[in-house]
């Protein structure tokens, strides 16, 4: 069998100057520089004593076109000849502190590492003010490696810490001079250390690398495939890369005087982007075919790589993500998520639910032309649909290519709301509502909560359901949001039936924490309310209300009549139901607006 990698050795200097010319790229395949400054100090103090850092993997470029260089900052190459997949946090780390580069953390944030070090004691430390004031310490290591005169450095620093020794009443030796020369000298040639390396060869499929990656890092994170998609458009198109970047790290947090990405449902990721675009532009939801499409692989010539259909799908990528990084229309189908009853990030449990669901929100807007009102409807429905029955998890992508294909074939707008209609009435059957929503698929469950839990809230807020127990006319979807306080949300779960009480029945926590005992009230009223019975404490809080107030209001919040004074077993079983009757109506009632 013919070996697909080989091995070799490089010295750090020469990996440095690979980057520097683009000969290597450094993508972030695995993900953005991430270890702390400390993790950078223990890799400088190993190389210092001589110990192995471990290993690099690099994987060979299918193509390497050569350039001319024009000025000293010119790559040689028009594109990575190789990009390293393993051991890039710490090539980042050589890169970063010997260059003086700053790094982007995880917050997308620069940042620079400074790591100090004290040639007399041979130590190193994370740079901090004791180190940057302290004479004994060299504070950025940086300078060591960019200083274009070593000599004058080392004679600088022995002067400034002989002198400040002297104004201590001591003097610097002869052998502590030579210790501080011998030893700054050393941290240089840390450009010298040797790394073994593994060189994957071109011809290697993803698969190979991936299961590589994994034999020989067992403590590694496993190669997805959206990470070499990631790859790829480092190498052939690093302007939408970054696009995708930037899209997602303005997700994290508000922009002032800008519209952005940010918003209070979902933050973004590059994957997500890479799942929505493959979908939306190439009807792909199986990520190892978008991978073998962007590469330019001709599926009628059993995966051969052409650069012209690898060009030509580029182009198709450059044109339609875009449409996908548009932040317009990226909020107007949030609002569509938000019309669905999907108030708040903490009822969505699957991400992936929220970004295929956009990629149809563009397929209809763009390819079938949707106006905005139809859209928003057709999107809220498939999404609750969609959040409800958990179609986006599990073996979710052979599910999702099925819906791609089935779109592909259609010519117009009536032809996609029939295609949704047929699927979201295909799943949410009477049966649906009737049975299986009422079993251990749905609300027969305990926890912190599920999808039909999840939707039953959604379904409140659909309905426009006002608090549970409020003496307020204030609606549950009102106060879905932090509170004045700023710390936990003003609407807070609650069981109906106490959990100390049912605990001196002897009911267990499964049993105690029911999805059908909770439901959502105001929580000062929460705090209001001890540990007492239903049968105690419902009569207080009805105080006031008329017969009909508290039937209305039983009925908005699916509580059986009567049910302070169930047992707790009937009372999870009826509550059930009407909690599926809730979930059933709004369901109805999106149905109803798509025409």
């Amino acid at each position: 069998m013919q070996e697909i990698f080989s091995n070799t050795t490089l010295t750090v200097n020469q990996l440095i100057e690979k980057i520097d010319t683009g000969e290597l790229g450094l993508p972030e395949l695995q993900r953005p520089f991430i270890w702390k400054d400390s993790k950078v100090r223990d890799l400088f103090d190993s190389m210092m004593r001589g110990y192995p850092i471990g290993y690099l993997m690099l994987w060979e470029c299918p193509t390497l076109e050569k350039k001319k260089s024009i000025g000293t900052e010119a790559h040689s190459y028009d594109s990575p000849k190789e990009v390293i997949i393993d051991g890039q946090q710490r090539l980042t780390s050589l890169y970063a502190v010997m260059k003086g580069k700053k790094v982007i953390n995880f917050k997308f944030d620069e940042k620079t590492i400074i790591i100090s070090y004290n040639p007399l004691q041979n130590k190193f430390e994370v740079g901090y003010s004791a180190t940057k004031n302290d004479p004994e310490w060299v504070y950025n290591i940086s300078e060591v490696f960019t200083t274009p005169n070593i000599t004058k450095l080392i004679i600088n620093f022995t002067k400034k810490l002989d002198e400040y020794r002297i104004s201590k009443g001591r003097e610097l030796t002869d052998k502590e001079q030579d210790t501080i020369s011998e030893n700054i000298t050393a941290l240089l040639n840390l450009k010298q250390h040797t790394l073994p390396v593994f060189d994957i060869k071109a011809n290697a499929e993803e698969e190979d690398v991936s299961e590589i990656f994994v034999r020989v890092n067992s403590g590694g994170v496993p190669l997805r495939q959206n990470d070499f998609i990631l790859t790829l458009l480092s190498l052939y198109w690093d302007e939408g890369r970054c696009e995708i970047e930037e899209f997602s790290k303005e997700s994290t947090r508000p922009t002032k005087d800008k519209t952005t990405s940010y918003n209070k449902i979902t933050t973004v990721s590059a994957q997500e982007i890479i799942r929505v675009v493959m979908a939306y532009a190439f009807d792909r939801a199986r990520l190892k075919y978008g991978y073998k499409l962007l590469r330019g692989a001709d599926f009628d010539r059993r995966g051969a790589v052409d650069e012209n259909l690898r060009t030509e799908r580029f182009d198709t990528l450059k044109e339609k993500l875009p449409d996908v990084l548009d932040v317009h229309s990226w909020h107007e189908f949030l609002k569509a998520i938000m019309n669905a009853g999907y108030l708040s990030g903490d009822l969505i449990l699957s991400n992936n639910a929220v970004f295929y669901s956009y990629a149809f929100y563009l397929i209809a807007k763009h390819r079938f032309k949707a106006s905005y009102n139809e859209n928003m409807h057709l999107t809220s429905l498939w999404f609750f649909c969609a959040s409800l029955i958990s179609l986006y998890t599990g073996s979710f992508e052979s599910t999702v290519e099925g819906h791609l294909n089935s779109i592909k074939s259609l010519t117009t707008l009536e032809e996609y709301k029939q295609f949704i209609l047929s699927r979201v009435n295909e799943r949410l059957t009477n049966d649906y509502f009737d049975i299986t929503l009422l079993g251990s698929e749905g609300l027969a469950v305990s926890g912190k909560g599920n999808n039909a839990w999840n939707a039953y809230v959604a379904s409140l807020n659909i309905m426009d359901a006002k608090i549970l127990f409020s003496k307020s006319n204030l609606l549950a979807s009102q106060l879905f949001e932090s509170g004045t306080d700023g710390n936990r949300k003003s609407l807070e779960k609650h069981h109906l039936f106490p959990k100390a009480y049912l605990k001196s029945k002897g009911y267990t926590d499964s049993k105690i924490n029911q999805m059908a005992n909770y439901a959502f009230i105001d929580w000062k009223d929460n705090m209001e309310i001890l540990d007492d019975a239903p049968s105690v404490y419902y009569p207080i809080v009805c105080e006031g209300k008329t017969e009909e107030e508290i039937l209305y209001m039983e009925e908005e919040n699916a509580l059986p009549h009567g049910w302070e004074n169930m047992a707790y077993e009937d009372f999870l079983v009826e509550r059930r139901k009407l909690m599926a009757i809730k979930i059933k109506a709004a369901f109805v009632q999106l149905r109803k607006n798509v025409k």
